[in-house]
């Protein structure tokens, strides 16, 4: 949106007078909307990737979700059963957890102890993720008038880990360019790039084919899937009460 506006001044005399309050306060917020621009946040930019594979797992190949953010989990795990990937649920690898007497919960796990907790319920793989999310409050002007809203940025990491030998056998990342105001999509799409770009299914980078990861894909409902008491580890964000573009 560009902002114009004109003065007319009539000068009296050699002396200036004092800028009002009123005109100072007028002044800066047209200075404010000249800098920031006229913009929304409803609509999530196709994010920067990279990430790699040395190889893919067969159809029917059973893995474990890991991380601290059930939203990335789930779209992690919905992705991966379009992918033809069996999916064990984390509440499973947690009851083993507990029959054995090891803890998966807090800051503190070892993911050796995830490891091995998935191989006992017959995973072959676990694919740990790791969310970064910042939040702020930001002026959105899209809809003609200022009105506060909570905006976000975030970086997805995954990685497949073999129960059996430890190796990586891929990874992606996605990070946002711009932020947006959907949570949810948000968590869907940076997801949906990781693993696309780990598969090789998208070059990491900025670019990327419309119909890699369309909006709403990632949000399908598994029906069936219990609420996951997800760790709290692998997963931090942070809160700035400023104002931000």
């Amino acid at each position: 949106m560009k902002i114009q506006f004109s003065a007319t001044t009539h000068v009296k005399s050699s002396h200036k007078e004092p800028m009002k309050p009123a005109n100072l306060f007028m002044c800066l917020v047209m200075l404010f909307l000249a800098t920031t621009g006229c913009r929304g946040y409803a609509f999530v930019e196709t994010p920067t990737t990279d990430g790699f594979h040395s190889k893919l797992p067969a159809p029917y190949t059973r893995a474990v979700v890991w991380g601290g953010r059930p939203d990335t989990v789930q779209s992690a795990s919905t992705w991966l059963l379009k992918k033809g990937i069996l999916v064990v649920d984390q509440t499973k690898v947690l009851q083993t957890a507990a029959d054995q007497k090891v803890s998966l919960s807090g800051y503190q796990y070892l993911e050796t102890d995830v490891l091995r907790m998935a191989k006992l319920v017959g995973a072959r793989l676990v694919v740990f993720s790791n969310a970064e999310v910042g939040s702020w409050e930001a002026l959105d002007w899209s809809a003609g008038f200022p009105h506060s809203q909570r905006v976000y940025s975030a970086t997805i990491a995954l990685r497949a880990v073999d129960v059996n030998t430890g190796e990586i056998e891929w990874s992606g990342k996605a990070q946002s360019t711009e932020r947006f105001s959907n949570i949810e999509e948000g968590i869907s799409l940076l997801t949906c790039h990781a693993l696309a770009t780990a598969w090789g299914m998208r070059n990491p980078g900025a670019l990327a084919a419309e119909n890699i990861c369309p909006p709403g894909s990632g949000l399908m409902s598994i029906e069936g899937t219990r609420s996951q008491a997800a760790p709290a580890a692998s997963s931090k964000e942070t809160l700035t009460p400023s104002m931000n573009n």
